[in-house]
């Protein structure tokens, strides 16, 4: 059984911003099913987690709600809520409001009251208050001075994003490492690890150009010691702990091979950035699997570009981009990956209540991929980063979106470090194709939804025509209802699986030039509508 230990979700730097210094921007899920990549991350620093204060997170994270979350927050409700989930280790304690009090009681009794704010957007005042009702709180229950410190900043933290939007959220200390593992690499040995059914710790794959692959780490090994010390009754989280480290750090691995035969392998930590980009020839075409947008992607993506124009090319047809189940990633990632495609104009626009938060991000780049065809494959669960990329390539004509209907989660995230090493992940902006429209809750809509279609070899011109009246309403609604979302939505449903049939008839329009072109001019008609 595979183990999703690092969530794939998360950062950029963009290039607006700047005054966002102690923060970065994302677009992606708060989920993901990669198998974790036992490669990662500064080491920890126990004593900054262990000694942190609640009172001061809270006010941090309210500091920040109030300035930067996409819609004005009422903080005499939120409160309510955040304190709820803070005192939820102790039933005897609980808070009373009114107009003008907030009252802490325990078993009844008063313990402390405090007047609430005038303004219910004033974030700094909001959180200096609950500050002070908890920090009193604790000193009144010996329930929650008992309680590890951490767990009460998690709850009240849940709490609290649970009422701001489905995409805004809290990522406990343990969780933020390995979420800017993800975005940003940190010192491993590059390989991707899974516990079986059976309790071992074996290696799914090894990073090109890794340590593990310098020092013969093979697919299939099993882990059976770290440094000399046995791995037999370790979670996966310990494995994944104990190869992780400082870069340069030696680190020895005995494994098991699958002849049943033994080694110990040593190696140095490097620099490690997880793999989102796998490049696979399949004739006379190039088969791109975009698993997630950090911050080695266009790099990785240009040089599987490189490689396919090597091994095909001047018979190189087209390009299929296979972002089904592509969770997400970095903001300016989506940028430059839409830019190798795009030769000039506008690629997304984002819009929030915050000054910084409202942007146009063009293209102004000239590359080598400009006029090649594209497919794009999305699914259900192809979400945030890979949607900006494929509405983008759909809008401007550059490419056919084959599949279903994706996710639709078209808000940009802000990402905010707390004072005890979690992160306040908070939705700040939403999206926009270069049409104009917005995706968020409505996903983006193939040209060709291959659950209407029989197979490669039934689609022809009017499979690709009887799509066109569904994208101009797609694209032409601005504040959709809800119900008229959920009928849309029914058009072509978001499935969550990856079929080989995608990629067919991806290879049959690459190869027919008239019903490729036909599909492309279909979808442009319709974005140049609105």
């Amino acid at each position: 059984m595979e183990v999703s230990l690092i969530p794939l979700i998360l950062k950029s730097l963009p290039r607006a911003a700047a005054a966002l210094v102690a923060s970065c921007l994302v677009v992606s899920c708060a989920t993901s099913t990669e198998t974790p990549q036992a490669s990662a991350s500064a080491p920890r620093n126990p004593s900054t987690a262990a000694d942190a204060n609640i009172e001061r997170v809270v006010l941090q994270a309210y500091r920040a709600i109030g300035d930067r979350h996409l819609f004005e927050p009422n903080f005499r409700n939120l409160s309510n809520e955040t304190y709820r989930g803070f005192a939820s280790a102790d039933p005897s304690m609980s808070l009373e409001t009114s107009d003008r009090t907030f009252t802490v009681k325990r078993d009844g009794r008063e313990v402390l009251s405090r007047p609430t704010p005038a303004d219910p957007a004033d974030g700094r005042a909001w959180g200096t208050l609950m500050a002070e009702l908890m920090a009193g709180s604790i000193e009144a229950s010996p329930a929650l001075q008992a309680s590890d410190r951490q767990a009460l900043i998690r709850e009240a933290m849940t709490a609290t994003t649970k009422q701001l939007d489905r995409n805004s959220r809290y990522a406990d200390p343990e969780e933020a490492r390995d979420n800017r593992f993800q975005r940003d690499g940190g010192g491993g040995v590059g390989i991707t690890v899974e516990r079986t059914d059976d309790r071992r710790i074996v290696i799914r794959a090894v990073q090109d150009g890794s340590p593990a692959s310098k020092a013969g780490v093979q697919v299939g090994d099993q882990i059976v010691a770290i440094d000399g010390e046995s791995m037999a009754d370790r979670s996966l989280g310990d494995v994944v702990n104990r190869l992780r480290g400082a870069i340069g750090a030696p680190v020895s691995v005995a494994v098991r091979r699958e002849n049943g035969s033994e080694a110990v392998l040593a190696m140095k930590r490097s620099r490690i950035i997880p793999t989102t980009v796998v490049y696979e020839r399949r004739g006379d075409i190039a088969l791109i699997h975009l698993t997630g947008f950090n911050s080695a992607t266009t790099d990785n993506l240009k040089s599987a570009m490189d490689k396919a124009r090597a091994e095909i090319g001047k018979d190189l047809a087209g390009v299929i981009i296979d972002m089904r189940s592509n969770r997400g990633g970095l903001l300016d990632q989506a940028q430059t990956v839409s830019e190798l495609f795009i030769n000039n104009g506008t690629i997304f626009s984002t819009n929030g209540r915050h000054p910084d938060s409202r942007r146009t991000y063009r293209s102004a780049a000239s590359g080598k991929t400009a006029e090649l065809p594209i497919v794009v494959l999305m699914n259900g669960g192809s979400a945030s980063a890979a949607e900006i990329v494929a509405a983008a390539l759909q809008d401007r004509g550059r490419a056919v979106v084959v599949g279903s209907t994706s996710y639709g989660k078209g808000t940009v995230q802000t990402v905010v470090r707390l004072a005890n090493e979690g992160e306040l992940i908070l939705t700040w902006s939403r999206l926009q194709a270069p049409s104009g429209y917005t995706w968020n809750e409505l996903g983006v809509l193939p040209n060709i939804c291959t659950s209407k279609v029989g197979g490669p070899g039934q689609l022809n011109a009017s499979s690709v025509d009887s799509s066109q009246g569904t994208l101009m309403r797609w694209h032409a609604l601005r504040n959709p209802t809800q119900q008229e979302v959920t009928d849309l939505r029914k058009i072509c449903p978001p499935g969550d699986n990856s079929p080989e049939q995608d990629v067919e008839i991806a290879l049959r329009l690459l190869r027919d030039r008239g019903l490729y072109a036909h599909a492309v001019q279909a979808a442009t008609q319709q974005a140049s509508r609105h």
